[in-house]
């Protein structure tokens, strides 16, 4: 299940202008950030983290890949559901939003 949810989001992320995909999907870990017209996206990606972690709603981690923050999530959960998925797609785009000047 953990991969056909990752392949679930990775479409969610493809089909989302604000979004960019930075590493293939092969397994259950799936690495985005959120796009914008700015110089500081890594900045941008970073503060999105805190504040998805601090609404306690989803828990993605972090990398770099080439040089760009990615939000990283690592699809292990066997009671994630597909609309956990869209909620953080949702909330990654909201957060980034406000994060504009």
């Amino acid at each position: 299940m953990s991969i056909q949810q990752a392949r679930y989001l990775e479409q969610l992320v493809r089909n989302n202008p604000q979004l960019e995909l930075l590493a293939p999907v092969p397994l259950n870990i799936v690495c985005f950030r959120f796009v914008a017209e700015t110089d500081d996206l890594n900045s941008i990606n970073q503060e999105i983290l805190i504040q998805l972690h601090e609404t306690g709603t989803v828990a993605p981690s972090s990398t770099y890949i080439n040089g760009n923050y990615a939000i990283r999530v690592a699809i292990t959960n066997h009671r994630s559901t597909f609309n956990d998925f869209n909620t953080l797609v949702e909330k990654t785009i909201q957060i980034g939003n406000s994060l504009l000047p």
